[in-house]
């Protein structure tokens, strides 16, 4: 979950652009096509980046057969200190390394398109984020679930109003994917402002 609260009405499944697109509503087939000219990989080339794709398969060699309970252990951990609003010492670790700083630069220079990126390896968990999050491990979430271990290309929310902002915004999570062999590696989830893509 991230620091921006999203709510999601329901789930359909489309076939698009020869991908599969899972998002919560269909209605607007529009913002559809904007959110996924806005994250395909030949707009967001930083998916591909030596950094970025090298980050995500130094976690996933590190966390290989990593059991579900130790996984429960660092997510518990985390989520009891964003809780308490303490000193959290793995999202420290998190937000500041190399590859986190790689995607605030994203952020800071797509003109205030993309509000947050979250990467994610192979089991969910954090590799790299550009804002906090309540929970170290999405892998029992939609974001990442519907993208590394379904057949969506795409997964995105229903737009929610930001609460501080105002903005409209909505998640998009795409695969991250090992440009040598082309297997997925990972999940990207960019959330975006809506008022800022091309129709």
């Amino acid at each position: 979950m991230t620091h921006t609260r999203y709510w999601v009405a329901g789930c359909a499944i489309s076939l698009l652009c020869a991908g599969t697109l899972s998002m919560a509503s269909a209605a607007d087939p529009a913002l559809e096509g904007a959110v996924r000219m806005a994250v395909s990989p030949q707009a967001q080339t930083w998916l591909a980046d030596p950094a970025v794709v090298a980050a995500v398969k130094s976690q996933n060699a590190r966390n290989a057969g990593i059991a579900q309970s130790k996984i429960d252990e660092m997510d518990n951990r985390w989520k009891a200190a964003a809780k308490a609003g303490g000193v959290n010492p793995a999202f420290d670790e998190v937000s500041s390394n190399a590859v986190s700083k790689q995607l605030k630069q994203v952020v800071a220079g797509s003109g205030g398109k993309i509000v947050e990126i979250l990467l994610m390896d192979d089991h969910g968990l954090n590799v790299g984020q550009t804002a906090g999050t309540s929970d170290f491990w999405q892998g029992d979430e939609p974001k990442w679930q519907k993208v590394f271990t379904g057949n969506a290309d795409l997964y995105m929310t229903d737009p929610e109003k930001d609460d501080k902002t105002g903005a409209m915004l909505t998640e998009a999570s795409v695969p991250v994917l090992d440009p040598a062999g082309k297997q997925k590696i990972g999940v990207a989830m960019i959330v975006l402002d809506t008022a800022k893509l091309a129709r």
